[in-house]
């Protein structure tokens, strides 16, 4: 689909998405640390959709979940509920360490086949509704540096960290320019609740929406390696700056009815390094399982399938990349590109290649959590951002 001038059309649902431990037993995910079930529900989670289209074609789904991370099952459940082709539905998590399970990350509470069949059910229908309320609509980018001084680089206090925080305000083309709805984003992990957190709670996240006075979608940017600064149930109430600060942008983009609307895909193969040792492995239930059932020492390891999506929409570009891509990935794309990680099936972690010199968790050993037997190798993220380069070239 080349990008063209064009109008725009757009529709928006919700739909709530909460596992109540009060009924069922939910496994929270995220925290190898955490070894019982959630005992309650702190906030409520939700998926928010957004159908978008140029005037006469058809649409695209995008889906921003309060979940962790996604494995491949439950995207092909999520997806075989929804109207649209799976190439059309784009699934994004904000990654919250306090969400129900959806991906078997050994040690880390396991997946409920049943809460997925549910959970696809309930997004699929909130496609449905946002597909049949599109209506015409004026789009416009905003970018700002928030200055909030919430979150930094979890790796080295002194490494990058990114304040920018990137909205794509959509409201209608009557003349009451009601809010369709606001896509908002920035990197940073929703870990503020820590693994002695036993409640359900979509984290930081929820305070910001709470905090909202349209509807709206989050999408995480590039956070694998940034962290909040002060975590802690009590310091949640400090996020509602964030909130703040969204809505002021919200204040100052101008829209317009008509631009440039396109996307490309891509489904790539991302190598990874030969087989983990299990030699020194830290003592626990997970690493035994690991290295019984997935490690494979010193053996080549096949590459770890990927789907990157590029869109351009009006004024500005995002790229959506599986796994938790490290910040300094999106510092390679152009300026005015939103990077947006925890998009469909996950890789797991994709640090950039000077991270591997220190490797620590995200570069050394958080593969084995993920259930693969290495990290990606280090040219595993500069294949995928140059295939996110080249897609935006083509959408010119």
């Amino acid at each position: 689909m080349p990008a063209a001038r064009v109008h725009f059309r757009a529709g928006f649902a919700t739909v709530d998405i909460t596992s109540d431990p009060a009924r069922q037993r939910v496994e929270l995910s995220g925290y190898a640390a955490r070894t019982q079930p959630a005992e309650g529900v702190r906030d409520r989670l939700q998926a928010a959709v957004l159908a978008i289209a140029a005037e006469g074609e058809a649409p695209t789904a995008l889906v921003g979940a309060d979940l962790c991370i996604l494995g491949a099952e439950a995207v092909e459940r999520v997806c075989s509920a929804c109207p649209l082709p799976d190439e059309r539905i784009l699934l994004a998590c904000s990654h919250s360490h306090a969400a129900p399970s959806t991906y078997p990350l050994i040690g880390c509470g396991d997946p409920d086949p049943g809460y997925e069949r549910w959970l696809a059910l309930r997004v699929g229908d909130a496609v449905r509704r946002a597909v049949a309320d599109m209506v015409p609509c004026r789009l416009g980018w905003g970018r700002a540096d928030t200055a909030v001084g919430l979150w930094g680089n979890r790796r080295d206090p002194a490494g990058p960290t990114d304040p920018r925080l990137h909205l794509l305000k959509i409201e209608r083309t009557d003349g009451s320019r009601t809010p369709v709805c606001a896509v908002w984003s920035v990197a940073c992990h929703p870990v503020v609740l820590g693994a002695d957190n036993r409640q359900v709670s979509a984290d930081w996240v929820g305070v910001v929406r709470l905090g909202l006075p349209w509807p709206s979608l989050f999408l995480q940017g590039f956070c694998g390696d940034q962290n909040p600064l002060r975590r802690g149930e009590g310091e949640l109430g400090a996020w509602a700056g964030l909130a703040a600060a969204v809505t002021n942008l919200w204040s100052t983009t101008p829209t317009a009815t008509t631009g440039a609307f396109g996307w490309r895909r891509r489904a790539l193969e991302v190598p990874r390094l030969p087989g983990d040792v299990t030699g020194g492995l830290p003592a626990g239930e997970a690493m035994a399982r690991w290295a019984a059932e997935v490690a494979r020492p010193g053996q080549a390891v096949p590459p770890t399938p990927a789907v990157v999506t590029a869109w351009r929409v009006h004024n500005g570009t995002a790229v959506f990349w599986p796994g938790e891509p490290h910040l300094p990935h999106a510092l390679e794309l152009p300026a005015a590109c939103l990077g947006v990680g925890h998009t469909g099936a996950s890789v797991g972690y994709v640090p950039e290649r000077v991270a591997y010199a220190r490797p620590g968790y995200e570069a050394g050993s958080a593969h084995r959590y993920y259930g693969f037997p290495s990290a990606l190798a280090p040219e595993a993220g500069e294949s995928l951002l140059a295939a996110s380069r080249q897609m935006l070239t083509e959408l010119g």
